[in-house]
């Protein structure tokens, strides 16, 4: 277990001598309340609440109990408050039917050991490949900084053997942008230069600077991002590399490099590249993966109005789900350490919690009836949000708003972020009044966030408002633990919420949806598009979910729809290379982008923008 801080406010450290149903009771403070569940829900016991831990099982289980204590009837019918639906965590190797066989010139055979000399990473389907072998440096094309691996080597219908990463990494005047990482050293890259290169598969090996650095050489960890990469693809341990290199050493002019340190030493020194065929060499994979399947569930609970004729229905909403132990979503990929998710979202949860208790305690109910909904695997991609919306408990027709609480435990300079508040007419009055009960700073963005739940409802034309307290830097990452919290401010962030949701369920009227500018969560310095993204779809690439109107995007052609797979030089798998695609390019300048369309390849020149106006 984690220390706490021992800055902390007294409060804290009395809630050991609380039981929980003293506190649950109203014999407790706002701010006594929300610390519990902030620290039951983060705490190690329940395993970062990854999808398909015991942990998500029992915060589930935690929010289930306290709507049924408040009375909140369940929003399903079968009275279980549960509403479960299936996610896919990945694919895994099936042990008995993957092998990866190597055959030397010598006529010897190497069995490699699954899960100690190589991993086989899932690319889209099973697959059963015998190839030559062709060592293709570290599988890099970049005509724009004069370096080409697959210049001289013929690879098509072979198995490539590259090195990971990037020439010159530790080179503070490296043509590779010195230090930083380029997308040229992405698995994605790699394995899409090799595919248009024609080779029948992909045999990674780390690189040495990596791993001195590291000091392992480690298998990467899953990557969903290659998932749609339609290449075999497998990680071998350097010893296998070296063995190979040892065998069959590469010839670069007069020099005789046997293993990869030396190859990567010749490279750094000439920016040369060294590929050849490995004569006599080949190899036989044969990859059979399964798919993992968990089922998690949304818990709904809800307040009828005080008119049980009245069908108009506002949901409120927070994620409960997070990262487990890391990996995927990660910004530490290689650790494995619990990812609590204090911040992100156990303090969404505990609002929804609070709102829940303190609206179901009031003697008369309100005009409108109330949804609380505790969603699950956001972090998968919105998954929870986007089922409910699509099988609703409630018609979506007389689902009048959506208030998202994502994020609100890291309240600084007094400043709450209330998203949404262009997307419904008649948001702002309400946001400006409730404003009044409170002296916090509530900063308006009338934009729409495109990365939580309350997108799945704007999607489908409902107002949407989302209170956030922006970024830290221990998102999504181990350190978000309940001691970097700022209790006191979360509490504040929900009396105000109170206000503002006691306004919009008494107002007169429906809030008519509005569409409004999309934000994505974080932009750095990047240029602008101008579409927002399908994040549900399960495609290779990012699907067109609209386009904004008078953007790059609409003025270039990009249709809703559409799938677009290359910007610029740099392949698009995911949404995380299209982001990083655009910090590449400035604003004003003119890119070619591939999209995909009614299963034919277009491309468009889109002179792209400065941020501002959607992805």
């Amino acid at each position: 277990m984690k220390r706490v801080n021992l800055v902390w406010p007294v409060v804290f450290f009395s809630l050991c001598s609380i039981t929980a149903g003293n506190l649950l009771a109203g014999e407790s403070t706002a701010l006594a309340r929300i610390t519990q569940d902030v620290t039951y829900l983060a705490s190690d016991e329940l395993q970062g609440r990854g999808p398909g831990t015991e942990g998500l099982d029992k915060a589930a289980q935690y929010i289930r109990d306290e709507f049924q204590r408040l009375g909140l009837k369940s929003g399903v019918p079968d009275g279980s408050y549960f509403q479960p639906f299936e996610i896919t965590l990945g694919e895994s190797p099936v042990p008995a039917e993957t092998h990866l066989v190597l055959h030397a010139p010598d006529g010897t055979e190497w069995s490699l050991d699954l899960g100690e000399q190589f991993v086989p990473f899932f690319t889209g389907e099973d697959v059963t490949v015998s190839a030559p072998v062709v060592f293709a440096g570290y599988g890099i094309t970049a005509p724009d900084l004069q370096y080409d691996d697959y210049r001289n080597v013929d690879v098509e219908g072979k198995i490539v053997l590259v090195i990971r990463r990037e020439p010159q990494q530790d080179l503070a005047d490296s043509r590779f942008d010195g230090r930083n990482t380029t997308a040229h050293s992405y698995i994605v890259n790699k394995l899409k230069q090799a595919t248009d290169h024609k080779a029948a598969g992909v045999l990674l090996v780390n690189d040495p600077f990596t791993a001195r650095k590291e000091k392992a050489d480690a298998f990467l960890p899953s990557n969903p991002g290659v998932r749609n990469a339609k290449i075999p693809f497998a990680m071998l341990k350097m010893e296998i590399a070296d063995k190979i290199f040892s065998q069959t050493p590469i010839r670069a002019g007069d020099n005789t490099l046997r293993s990869l340190e030396e190859i990567e030493s010749y490279i750094d020194q000439r920016m040369e590249p060294v590929s050849m065929e490995l004569p006599g060499w080949t190899a036989r994979l044969a990859f059979r993966f399964r798919r993992e399947t968990v089922s998690v569930v949304n818990v709904i609970g809800v307040l009828e109005p005080a008119d049980p004729n009245v069908q108009d229905t506002i949901v409120i909403g927070a994620h409960y789900d997070h990262l487990g132990n890391g990996g995927f979503g990660s910004r530490r990929p290689n650790s494995r350490e619990i990812h609590n998710g204090a911040d992100d979202n156990a303090s969404g949860t505990a609002a929804l919690l609070e709102l829940a208790r303190r609206f179901s305690a009031r003697p008369e109910r309100l005009s409108r009836r109330l949804v609380f909904a505790a969603f699950s695997a956001e972090e998968r991609g919105l998954l929870g949000s986007n089922y409910y919306v699509s099988h609703p408990l409630f018609p979506i027709e007389n689902t009048v708003a959506m208030v998202n609480f994502d994020m609100i435990g890291t309240l600084r300079n007094n400043q709450l972020e209330v998203h949404g508040v262009g997307s419904g007419k008649g948001f702002e009055p309400l946001v400006d009044e409730a404003a009044k009960s409170t002296d916090l700073s509530i900063k308006k963005i009338p934009g729409v966030m495109a990365a939580s739940d309350h997108y799945s409802f704007y999607r489908n034309k409902i107002p949407v408002v989302f209170f956030f307290t922006g970024l830290t830097d221990t998102y999504h990452t181990p350190d978000d633990d309940v001691e970097r919290l700022n209790m006191e401010g979360m509490v504040r962030i929900i009396d105000y919420a109170e206000r503002f949701l006691e306004l919009l369920a008494q107002h007169p009227e429906r809030i008519a949806y509005v569409e409004a500018p999309s934000q994505p969560r974080r932009r750095g310095g990047m240029a602008s598009l101008g579409i927002v993204p399908d994040y549900a779809a399960e495609v290779s690439g990012v699907r067109v979910s609209s386009v904004r109107p008078d953007t790059p995007a609409a003025r270039a052609g990009i249709q809703t729809g559409d799938v677009i797979v290359k910007l610029g030089d740099m392949a698009i798998p995911d949404l995380e290379a299209l982001a990083e695609a655009l910090r590449q390019h400035r604003p004003g300048e003119t890119v070619t982008v591939v999209v995909i369309r009614e299963e034919n390849e277009v491309q468009l020149q889109v002179q792209l923008a400065a941020p501002g106006r959607g992805s």
